[in-house]
């Protein structure tokens, strides 16, 4: 199974987008972005299971810059 990651500028990035999420409701986490995504970026990724795209266009009006989407496997 994959899951959708918001590959990350850097490791600060995705804290602060985690907590701005947080504040609306939005759960994240923050992965290691997987080997095959990992040509841009800090090597952290940010994980929404739900509300992805409403949760990318906040991290974009508030000035958390993601640097792409990648598919992440799910662990069982």
């Amino acid at each position: 199974m994959e899951k959708p990651l918001f590959i990350m500028s850097s490791v600060t990035n995705a804290m602060r987008g985690r907590e701005l999420l947080r504040k609306f409701g939005i759960p994240s986490e923050i992965e290691r972005t997987p080997k095959n995504s990992m040509r841009q970026g800090c090597g952290y990724s940010l994980y929404v299971k739900n509300r992805a795209d409403e949760a990318e266009r906040l991290l974009a009006e508030n000035g958390i810059k993601v640097l792409g989407r990648a598919e992440g496997s799910r662990k069982k």
